[in-house]
């Protein structure tokens, strides 16, 4: 892998990593863990929500699921890559043991195959209802478990097509536990698809571009492009479109609107009470995934853009001490949330068919005066706009923080991390239980 891809790898353990920690303590992820408990099987992969380990596909369910748990991972190409790929890889390397360098390149392949059948589809998965990462994740996480275990390449083409019959999850989930298992299930079912490949199951040479395979099952319009060919080294998705790692803990459409209000807040403090009403201006697509104009609880929280916007300008952050029910629930913000209006656009930023031109929102307040945030039209920690090494640092040990793990430890994680094409192996990385 050129150096410009290790980066990146790295980047997204680090992050995957440190999100997982803190997501440990979700409800998602404690029910997950008794339920896995209770089916017992070999311990082969450690997990951060118990001491004991489990059989490998499910503990790629329960570190998955903790990674998305709080929305905070990383995004690219509108997927969650990271929290899929990550637990993944190293569920397998416990149970089969790899080196750090064979992770890293297990990570590269599995972000390449996801990447490259998710940008054959010309419309978006959203507009039929699927989530692209419960659909695709399954197979990145195959592709990525296929490396870590060495399979050969008709192996290999079993474990892809065996994971395109696992695919599926449905966007009505968001704002609920079963939204963050769907990176999860992505992640489980890559893995046992890659193990059942190794054992001898087959399945079709034609599962992901056949006339009833993957890519024209799911394919809202049949939009899907199945002629160009697949990019073979010479150039990589991963380069070009790198990792979106998140600054505040909501889905990603809302980044940049936060961002907007924070910037604001820097050039004039608005009194909350003052304002009589607020226009958000996003495109169509993002306010498709905000739902929910008046949650009432965190999770739903995550999904709202009137939330997001109503505790940046009220609390001048978005963060975990923001992210809780009773902050959700608070009389103040239910109030300031009714006054936020969206304004939407069908245009969008060229090459990112999600997101409009640029954010923008506009506040009115009681006396008559109008004042607007600057257009925003990259968030803080796009791949266009990078954290810094620093900020990295700080978000990685605000999880460690979060997860209540003691900071000397965290900080050992954090290091062993980013020495992961050096390390012999995954027991280098020393996670921690989450209690």
């Amino acid at each position: 892998m050129p150096p410009e891809i290790q980066e990146v790898v790295v980047l997204g353990f680090t992050d995957a990593v440190g999100v997982m920690l803190a997501g440990a303590r979700e409800n998602a992820v404690s029910i997950l863990t008794q339920w896995a408990l209770m089916q017992g099987g070999k311990p082969h992969a450690r997990v951060v929500s118990c001491q004991d380990a489990l059989p490998t596909a499910q503990a790629a369910l329960i570190n998955a699921t903790a990674a998305h748990a709080l929305d905070y991972d990383d995004f690219a190409f509108s997927n969650h890559p990271s929290a899929v790929l990550v637990p993944t890889i190293l569920a397998v390397a416990d149970a089969h043991p790899a080196s750090g360098a064979t992770m890293a390149r297990a990570y590269a392949v599995g972000y390449e195959v996801w990447a490259d059948l998710f940008l054959r589809e010309k419309d978006l998965y959203y507009d039929k209802g699927w989530h692209p990462t419960a659909i695709l994740g399954t197979v990145g996480a195959a592709a990525a478990a296929a490396v870590v275990q060495g399979l050969s390449a008709t192996q290999t083409r079993h474990a892809l097509a065996l994971a395109a019959s696992s695919a599926g999850g449905i966007f009505e989930n968001f704002g609920t536990m079963a939204k963050p298992y769907h990176g999860g299930r992505a992640a489980s079912a890559g893995v046992t698809a890659a193990a059942m490949a190794a054992c001898g199951l087959e399945a079709s040479a034609t599962a992901l571009e056949g006339r009833h395979g993957l890519l024209r099952a799911f394919s809202p319009l049949g939009n899907v492009d199945l002629q160009s060919p697949i990019h073979r080294g010479h150039s990589w998705h991963i380069s070009a479109r790198r990792l979106n790692i998140k600054k505040y803990p909501v889905v990603g459409a809302a980044q940049r609107s936060i961002d907007a209000v924070l910037g604001l807040n820097q050039r004039t403090r608005i009194d909350p009470a003052q304002v009589e009403k607020m226009v958000a201006l996003i495109s169509e697509r993002h306010a498709a995934v905000m739902p929910y104009h008046l949650p009432q609880n965190a999770l739903e929280a995550k999904f709202s853009l009137e939330f997001a916007i109503a505790s940046a300008l009220r609390h001048n952050a978005v963060g975990f001490n923001e992210l809780q029910d009773a902050v959700v629930r608070d009389p103040a913000m239910q109030a300031l949330m009714r006054c936020i209006t969206q304004e939407t656009t069908g245009a969008f930023e060229l090459d990112w068919r999600d997101a409009a031109p640029f954010d923008q929102i506009t506040v009115h307040l009681r006396d008559g005066t109008t004042v607007s945030t600057s257009q925003v039209r990259r968030a803080t920690g796009h791949a266009d706009t990078p954290l810094s090494a620093g900020d990295v640092h700080a978000k990685f040990m605000g999880c460690v923080r979060h997860a209540q793990v003691d900071t000397a430890v965290g900080e050992k994680l954090y290091q062993s991390l980013q020495q992961l094409v050096t390390l012999a192996g995954s027991a280098d990385i020393p996670l921690p239980v989450i209690h």
